[in-house]
């Protein structure tokens, strides 16, 4: 009996640590499936980016998305998603908004002609902080 006990806590803990703090914001990769969309480059990723605001609203304006040192302003609809594409490989992704923390991804692997859907939510800075000064 204390070793299903432990056995359980173990996994707790195991899965605990691997979650990912999300009190400055969190990103994460919520699909992946073959690109459907016409328009879209051959050997490109698409990336279906879904922003969301401390106040669970999606968020419309004023980000910046920046892959590895790429950075871009995407248009952004009343839903909160934007489209870019990339190239497949391994990248970092960076995406700022003024007054909310940024979010961070590093290591995210694309394939070519595959679609993933990310989810960013941002969380607010403190009361009295200034907009993000953060360096492309």
């Amino acid at each position: 009996m204390k070793k299903i006990f432990l056995l359980s806590l173990l996994i707790s803990l195991v899965h605990i640590s691997h979650a990912q703090n999300c009190e400055k914001g969190c990103g994460k990769i919520t699909k992946v499936e073959p690109t459907k969309i016409k328009g879209v480059k051959p050997n490109r990723a698409l990336l279906l980016l879904r922003f969301q605001g401390p106040d669970g609203k999606p968020a419309k304006s004023r980000i910046k998305v920046i892959v590895d040192k790429d950075t871009m302003h995407p248009k952004i609809d009343a839903t909160g998603l934007a489209k870019i594409t990339t190239k497949p490989g391994t990248h970092s992704l960076k995406f700022i908004a003024n007054y909310w923390y940024s979010v961070k991804m590093d290591n995210v692997k694309v394939e070519a002609d595959k679609t993933y859907s990310l989810f960013i939510r941002y969380e607010a800075k403190e009361i009295g902080a200034t907009k993000s000064k953060e360096k492309d």
